[in-house]
């Protein structure tokens, strides 16, 4: 779910807790490329990660366009493939 004041439809960096009907529990960061960049930018500013010189995050899904419907797709076709498994870690409950 996108955070407080995020709109569903523009949304381009979600965390998410993920419950299949198989009982597992998985999370993903859902991101754009766009978003990616800004991050990017914003850290050759600052200073993290060598200076925007690279990103990284577990459980990274990166999707063509902002919005909660483009991540939804996106989990989707996950499932549908079975690449979730190989995708997303599992959570053990309580673990986050």
């Amino acid at each position: 779910m996108p955070g407080q004041g995020d709109d569903p439809a523009t949304a381009d960096n979600i965390d998410a807790h993920i419950y299949l009907v198989d009982g597992s529990h998985r999370h993903a960061t859902f991101m754009t490329t766009v978003e990616v960049g800004r991050v990017l930018r914003r850290w050759a500013e600052t200073g993290e990660a060598g200076g925007g010189q690279y990103f990284w995050c577990s459980d990274l899904v990166i999707v063509p366009r902002p919005g909660v419907e483009a991540m939804a797709a996106a989990l989707g076709e996950m499932i549908r493939s079975g690449d979730v498994e190989v995708i997303l870690s599992k959570v053990e409950d309580g673990s986050i």
